[in-house]
Parts: C-alpha cells; structure tokens; sequence
C-alpha cells in the first residue's frame, strides 16, 4: 500500500514541474480533494466494527504522542537554544 502512495505522490510531484498549476490554487481543488480524503476516511472508519470498538484507546494513545511530542521539540528547543544561541 504505501508503494502506491510513493508511486502516486511522485507521479503528482514530477507532473507538477511540467504543467501550469495556476488553476489549482483558484478553483480550490486543494482544499475540495482535501475534504473528500477526509470525508472518505470517516467513512472507512466508521464502516469498520473493529476499529470503531477500539476508538477510545487509539484517541488516547494519538493525544499521549501529540502531547509527547510537542513536550519534547520543547525542551529540545530550550536546550539547544541555550546551548548554541546568540551570546551577546
């Protein structure tokens, strides 16, 4: 599966550098492809019994890695700063 999202990614990547993309940003087709992704992505996980069951602990463990995640670039931040910043 994730072959297939390189494949298309890149496909989509190297289309980009020889054809005029103006008409993307003006007709919003970014934010349209968006929704329906996000829309579509509901709809699988809403479909599927098991994971719906599951949904408490994986709302859980995604808050525990964000809430990780974010505490983390924030020390490392501090740190570095206070170690290789400006020294006036």
């Amino acid at each position: 599966m994730i072959w297939w999202v390189l494949v298309v990614f890149f496909s989509g990547f190297f289309l980009g550098r020889f054809i005029k993309t103006e008409w993307i940003g003006k007709y919003k087709v970014i934010l349209v492809l968006t929704m329906l992704l996000l829309f579509s992505l509901g709809l699988e996980i809403g479909s599927n019994e098991e994971l719906f069951g599951k949904i408490d602990k994986i709302l859980l463990y995604g808050f525990l890695i964000a809430i990780a995640g974010s505490l983390g670039s924030f020390i490392f931040g501090f740190f570095f700063e206070k170690t290789f910043g400006n020294k006036k």
